[in-house]
């Protein structure tokens, strides 16, 4: 336990040779925001979204300065399988159910067991991506994600430059259901050795597969027609801009109506019973695909860009589906990813880009750069007092990763506020007398925290023209020059004299009616009762004491400037 001896030396507390925190110089504060511990020990200090996938959780000072954090905002690691329904304490609802996921890595934990149906070499039940003939035998053999990296395909089929590598089935990797225990068993398949696809070439591994254009094709049997609305993202590339050798995905080669994605003109095309052109053109760059068909809502979207409102028609998917063709016309390019949904994954899009983006280096899908931003849902209250600053909508979050790099202040974590808020909804600053409150904070404009109701009582701090402006009450207003400056800002109330001090020294006083008299919510970054006047700046730490706290401010001064480096 630290003992206070101040009332019996009748000085300030002097830091120790140790180093005492803020919470430990200055205890009993009403409510204190820090991204460093306040404590002395390592608490949770934030909670964080990041941008990509819409996950959530909470940081400690130490997780911050590590970089842990970072990182974390920055991994795309929930593979499509392991996607789960975002709720409102982050990604924590039922997994994503795909109708079918086909690609040669492994798109999850929940990937189906299957069998190696056909194999000429036995094999036990495995995670099988692909099946695979061989050119010079015919030879048929299943074979895992990791056995294609590792180099076990590619010794099957043969080095040579004669050894080629066909596929004849691309295995369904979906499960049926939450357990993730029943393969949905959609497999994509050509039993004809000529049209199969090519995935090694003159005995050299192209980890992908190649249709030729001519009549390479994959037959899928849903089992049943698949309803609207349906989502399905592809991994491709396209060996050619010219003529109608773009057939991605056609529903059925002799049903009408069908659902169909391919190139009309120069640009992508979705087909539901109408045809839509998408305005988005084919190109030869790998590209990640997203088409919604739903009707009226139907949506297309290239590497993260969507094109809304777009009328697909309203036809189901058809039980009878091909991947590379469309009646005569066949895809001359290459897949490494398709996955099918039987529901609407436009919610979920970005958090499904962001891994398929990572995993294939697709230039336009923040999480390939590493340049996720990451948001705080949650600034937590250090006093002990649980007056947590939340804000849960999305857009009104304060920054603490931009483009995937911790946001800093003179090199130290910052929150970046722009036109951005969080609110203490169960905390009413009201001291009845004394008070401090200390903020160190570099603003553009607006407000800063606020207390006040829809009069005047209550107590706030803002940016003003050039200064930096206490307001209390009605009765008392100072302004401090030097806003543009990373600043320690502190007001201080002693009987009836408020007194504004920026980094230490005093800035002005005022002479104003003790007692706050708001029930409004604390809030930082905007007015405390509306949303307006929301805050652009940098902010780093608040603490709050509803108590005098004269005795403290010095130390306290002294210790803030030494940690963020203010002149």
């Amino acid at each position: 336990m630290h003992i206070s001896l101040d009332s019996a030396l009748g000085r300030q507390r002097r830091l120790n040779s140790v180093g005492e925190s803020v919470l430990q110089i200055a205890p009993n504060a009403a409510a204190a925001y820090s991204l460093r511990s306040l404590t002395g020990g390592d608490p949770k200090v934030v909670r964080v979204r990041r941008a990509s996938d819409n996950g959530e959780r909470d940081f400690t000072s130490s997780e911050i300065t590590s970089g842990e954090m970072v990182s974390w905002v920055n991994q795309q690691v929930i593979k499509p399988l392991d996607i789960q329904a975002l709720e409102a304490d982050g990604r924590t609802g039922d997994f994503l159910i795909a109708k079918a996921a086909y690609a040669l890595r492994s798109l999850g934990t929940r990937q189906a067991t299957l069998a190696a149906t056909g194999d000429t070499v036995a094999r036990a039940n495995g995670k099988f991506v692909v099946q695979v003939r061989r050119s010079s035998d015919d030879a048929l053999k299943s074979f895992t994600a990791d056995e294609i990296t590792d180099g076990t395909l590619l010794a099957f089929v043969g080095t040579g430059g004669s050894d080629n590598g066909f596929v004849k089935t691309w295995y369904d990797q979906s499960v049926t259901n939450e357990a993730g225990d029943t393969a949905t068993g959609n497999h994509a398949v050509q039993a004809t050795a000529a049209s199969q696809p090519k995935i090694v070439n003159a005995g050299s591994l192209l980890n992908e597969l190649d249709f030729d254009g001519t009549d390479d094709t994959l037959a899928i049997d849903f089992g049943a027609d698949l309803s609207q609305a349906n989502s399905l993202f592809m991994v491709h590339q396209s060996d050619t801009t010219t003529g109608s050798a773009n057939e991605f995905f056609d529903s059925s080669s002799s049903d009408s109506p069908r659902t169909l994605l391919d190139k009309s003109g120069s640009d992508y095309r979705m087909l539901a019973e109408s045809s839509v052109g998408t305005g988005v053109a084919v190109t030869t760059d790998k590209s990640l695909i997203f088409a919604l068909y739903n009707g009226a809502s139907s949506l297309f979207a290239k590497n993260g860009t969507a094109t809304s409102a777009l009328n697909a028609g309203t036809a189901d998917i058809n039980q009878n589906s091909t991947l590379g063709s469309s009646d005569t016309r066949f895809y001359d390019g290459t897949m490494q990813e398709f996955i099918v949904y039987n529901s609407d994954q436009t919610d979920n899009r970005t958090a499904i880009e962001a891994n398929i983006g990572e995993a294939y280096s697709i230039t336009g899908i923040p999480a390939y750069d590493d340049e996720v931003d990451g948001f705080v849902e949650t600034w937590y209250d250090q006093s002990g007092n649980s007056e947590d600053a939340v804000q849960e909508t999305a857009g009104s979050q304060p920054k603490i990763v931009n483009a995937g790099s911790l946001v800093v202040l003179s090199g130290v974590p910052a929150l970046l506020f722009d036109e951005s808020f969080l609110v203490a909804a169960g905390f009413a600053f009201s001291p009845s007398g004394d008070f401090l409150a200390v903020t160190v904070s570099k603003l553009s404009s607006n407000n800063f925290i606020d207390t006040r109701d829809g009069g005047s009582d209550g107590f706030f701090i803002q940016q003003g023209g050039s200064d930096f402006r206490y307001r209390y009450n009605g009765d008392g207003s100072i302004d401090v020059s030097g806003n543009d400056q990373h600043i320690v800002a502190t007001a201080e109330l002693n009987g009836t004299t408020l007194t504004a001090y920026k980094n230490g020294s005093s800035a002005g006083t005022d002479t104003v009616t003790a007692g706050l008299s708001t029930t409004e919510a604390l809030s930082i970054g905007k007015v405390a009762f509306s949303s307006a006047n929301a805050l652009t700046g940098s902010v780093q730490e608040i603490i709050l004491y509803d108590t005098d706290k004269s005795a403290n401010r010095v130390v306290l001064e002294t210790n803030i400037i030494s940690h963020y480096g203010i002149s």
